[in-house]
């Protein structure tokens, strides 16, 4: 685990937005306590073997903090820098389209030496306190759309693009989910789903289904088309369950390795009654749900729960899912931070208090060689913030390696227990 950048901010959301840049966002909010709001882009760099985050760009979001924030880059190499993001900001949803600028964008006309150019020695950090100084942009940002739904008195408290930008969905103080076709920005629905605040929600990776959970505890899976609810996930928590004294506190869809077509979801689950005078404190635990499958392979049905495991006393406050569906990373209010192996849900890392106050938002970093040459050789790299201002890296180290060197010292041993025996017996 290491800390890899420090705001004077509280931070709430986190995403990747490529191998090398992700974004953090946050702020004091309305309240006129002088914290200003904001977005930054940070990139992940190598720095005498350790991995920092440096800001490269920032985007003021005015009055209100971002509470909740999705983004999504489209896989067509012709928009390789483009990306489109979508942020919780009020009671409205700002849409950006947030584009990399060209290296060659960020020279200037002037090539004489200043004082403001890069000294020797000067570190990368130093290096993009400088252009911004100089007024230097690495990113575009471009409003699209403002989407204002919500009730004045409101808030939108939930974000999500799908995978491919053509689908927004908002969850919001009012209950209510609504769904708009990108970029049209026309209407697809408009449901009074829940009773309380929509807490979190999620789209599949076919975009055909919605996850949302509430503060009241409710999850539901919907459908994207029509807004109507196919699945209460709680009805079926509760069917299959010997407890119903736990409600839902976050969800995720995610692929199934190697089965690209498959996905299934991953929920978190906080006991009913938790406080000060609970001294029975109840586990947590997390829910993979799936479809069953004939002997033929196919699914049908509705998703059920397939596994669940207990995560400890700690109550969960944030979950996440790689890309590639192999890791579950979990955030707890105390601080700490978990990686899980989605397919058994068993704990492969975990590490303590890792925030100094409850973690607000997860993220998984893409892994590809070019990340593993900056972040190390690891298994996983989950990136975690929190209201303490702080940016964190926890790694999974790599297995394989671990492996290897394990066979080699066997190896050795053996060899070595080869030659004591034979000289033993005369042989040598």
């Amino acid at each position: 685990m290491s800390g890899i950048c420090k705001v004077n901010y509280p931070l709430y959301c986190c995403h990747c937005l490529d191998d090398e840049a992700f974004v953090i966002a946050g702020g004091g909010g309305a309240a006129k306590t002088g914290v200003r709001n904001s977005l930054e882009v940070l990139e992940l760099r190598k720095s005498k073997k350790k991995c920092q985050a440096v800001s490269i760009d920032q985007l003021e979001t005015g009055k209100y903090a971002v509470m909740s924030m999705s983004a999504v880059c489209p896989t067509e190499p012709a928009d390789k820098k483009r990306c489109l993001m979508a942020l919780s900001v009020g009671n409205s949803c700002d849409v950006y389209s947030v584009t990399k600028c060209e290296e060659s964008s960020n020279k200037t006309v002037d090539d004489k030496p200043s004082l403001t150019k890069r000294k020797k020695g000067s570190t990368s950090e130093e290096k993009s306190k400088v252009e911004r100084l100089r007024g230097i942009s690495n990113y575009k940002f471009n409003l699209l759309h403002k989407v204002e739904s919500v009730p004045e008195k409101g808030f939108q408290t939930a974000v999500q693009l799908s995978r491919d930008g053509t689908l927004l969905v908002t969850g919001s103080s009012d209950g209510h989910l609504r769904a708009w076709k990108v970029p049209s920005l026309d209407k697809i629905f408009d449901s009074p789903g829940h009773k309380e605040d929509v807490t979190d929600i999620d789209i599949s990776p076919d975009g055909k289904k919605i996850a949302s959970v509430s503060r009241d505890g409710k999850a539901f899976i919907w459908d994207a088309s029509s807004g109507h609810k196919t699945l209460e996930l709680h009805a079926s928590w509760n069917m299959h369950m010997t407890s119903r004294s736990f409600k839902f506190r976050n969800c995720r869809f995610s692929v199934v390795p190697e089965q690209s077509s498959r996905f299934v979801i991953f929920t978190s689950h906080t006991p009913l009654k938790r406080g000060p005078g609970d001294v029975t404190k109840s586990s947590c635990c997390i829910t993979k749900w799936a479809r069953k499958r004939d002997k033929e392979g196919k699914e049908s049905g509705s998703f059920l729960p397939a596994l669940v495991q207990k995560t400890g006393d700690e109550a969960i406050s944030a979950i996440a899912v790689s890309q590639n569906g192999v890791f579950v990373g979990v955030g707890f209010m105390e601080g700490s931070v978990a990686i899980y192996i989605a397919f058994s849900l068993q704990c492969a890392h975990r590490v303590k208090q890792v925030h100094s106050i409850f973690v607000t938002s997860l993220c998984f970093v893409n892994d590809t060689e070019h990340t593993r040459a900056i972040t190390g050789d690891c298994d996983a790299a989950l990136l975690s913030v929190s209201v303490d201002c702080s940016c964190h890296m926890t790694k999974l180290e790599s297995r394989t390696l671990f492996s290897l060197w394990l066979a080699l010292f066997l190896c050795v041993v053996a060899l070595v227990a080869s030659s004591i025996y034979l000289h033993s017996v005369g042989l040598i």
